[in-house]
């Protein structure tokens, strides 16, 4: 059974889609595409970006120019937000409160009904063609009132009628939810050849050495994050890692952001903590060394005075993550718990249990071996990647790189400027190419529009629907 997406909860969906409430760091890319891919350049559900399709126009060939900066006057992006640097590449960066995101009601069904004041019921001459979920307008019923169930003639209304009527005109309808965006205009200062149409990606900073170039990245087997003290039960799709946790002495007085603690060992930023009066929820924003106790600042006051022991937990599962695959170091004599090829399915980080994608063939413990090791593959690329854990883009494998799954991949960690891992968590080894991944995509309906001159503009009014 699928579930029904009410309007509201399209509304909030397209919401964070284009970060109207910058819920997310990452705004959307405006960027203009020259291939003629689909034969006429069309989009369709199944592109993704590759060095056939949804190429930007960085040159007047009107073929993929990834590697090089534009001599177009495609433009750089101008940063909006002074959390945000996505300099190196280029487009329009958009601001997201500049999106107007809303519900626009298209009438289906047009009948007669009446009501009464208050009261959550109407009744229609025919309800056939209205269903649960349409929208309700006319006559005295309440703003936004949509059905909520069907009884022979009588509609349950998700408000109250706002006044009481008869034999009035009643419209039902289904809602489209639509974000706008102010118009955006390229300007051009030499010729870019056939411009065919426009697509959105999540913003990034890969720079024009890294992003499209032909199998510019190198894929291959990871260091594997061992984890000792696991339990498992035979049978069971999860495992528990073991706890570990700091309980220094702490000390601290009512409404501060700070405690004293005896030890800063093991100590770090976005811990939860736990203790008397320490507030709940509370985590670790940063730590100062001094004389004679270290001092911790939390992220909430403290709620009463501070005393006894604190306890610091750390996140056991911060390093691992959707996709990586699980191995058992068995003891000796023992079955291997973890069948071949199993993977990460789930995490529950503060009970600290790992989903499994298979089921235990024997218990994991101090008898039968505690070690689970969780591994991945990396990405090396030969300059910085200028990627940040969050970002979303589009990994291809190489033409000899069978074993990892082309797809949409969001960075995980950046251990350094040019090594990264993904979640879900890539597999394989080779190479692959880094793409700025699609969310959005439109060909014009008038175009291609050939750029030939410079000053010659292109202007783009965004809207994007659901229903």
């Amino acid at each position: 059974m699928a579930l029904l997406v009410h309007d509201k909860g399209e509304l909030q969906s397209l919401r964070y889609l284009v970060n109207s409430n910058h819920n997310i760091p990452r705004n959307l890319v405006l960027k203009l595409y020259t291939s003629s891919h689909n034969g006429d350049g069309s989009p369709a559900e199944g592109d993704v970006p590759s060095q056939t399709a949804y190429y930007e126009p960085y040159d007047a060939s009107g073929v993929v120019g990834y590697g090089t900066a534009p001599s177009t006057g495609y433009p750089a992006i101008v940063n909006n937000r002074n959390d945000q640097d996505y300099s190196n590449q280029y487009g329009i960066l958009l601001d997201g409160t500049r999106w107007n995101a809303r519900t626009i009601t298209t009438p289906i069904k047009t009948t007669t009904g009446a009501g009464t004041i208050n009261e959550y019921t109407i009744t229609v001459a025919s309800v056939t063609n209205i269903a649960v979920g349409h929208y309700v307008s006319g006559g005295g019923v309440g703003a936004n009132a949509t059905v909520c169930a069907i009884d022979g003639n009588t509609l349950v209304l998700s408000v109250p009628n706002a006044s009481t009527f008869s034999s009035q005109s009643l419209n039902f309808g289904v809602g489209t939810t639509t974000a706008s965006y102010p118009e955006q205009t390229f300007t051009f200062t030499s010729a870019a050849n056939n411009i065919y149409g426009y697509y959105l990606v999540r913003a990034n900073n890969m720079p024009v050495s890294v992003n499209g170039v032909l199998h510019y990245a190198t894929v291959a087997a990871n260091t594997g994050v061992a984890k000792t003290g696991t339990t498992g039960t035979i049978g069971q799709t999860s495992i528990t890692l073991f706890e570990k946790k700091f309980t220094p002495t702490v000390s601290g007085s009512v409404n501060l952001y700070t405690v004293e603690v005896d030890s800063s060992v093991g100590i770090t930023t976005n811990q939860r903590v736990t203790g008397t009066g320490i507030a709940v929820g509370a985590r670790v924003v940063g730590i100062q060394t001094g004389s004679p106790n270290d001092v911790v600042i939390l992220d909430m006051k403290n709620t009463g005075t501070v005393s006894g022991v604190g306890t610091f937990f750390v996140n056991v599962t911060e390093n691992v993550t959707l996709g990586m695959g699980v191995t058992h170091s068995n003891a000796i004599g023992e079955t291997n718990a973890v069948p071949n090829g199993t993977t990460v399915i789930g995490i529950d980080e503060k009970n600290r249990v790992i989903y499994l994608s298979a089921a235990l063939v024997n218990n994991i413990q101090s008898a039968t071996g505690d070690t689970v090791t969780f591994g991945s593959s990396k990405v090396t690329t030969t300059a910085n990647h200028g990627l940040v854990p969050g970002d979303v883009i589009y990994v291809a494998a190489g033409a000899a790189n069978t074993t990892t799954t082309s797809n949409t991949y969001t960075i995980f960690e950046t251990p350094n400027s040019s090594t990264f891992t993904t979640s879900p968590a890539l597999a394989g080894v080779g190479s692959a190419t880094l793409y700025s991944s699609i969310f959005f995509a439109e060909k014009f309906t008038n175009g291609p529009y050939n750029i030939q001159n410079n000053g010659d503009q292109i202007k783009v009014t965004l809207n994007v629907s659901l229903d």
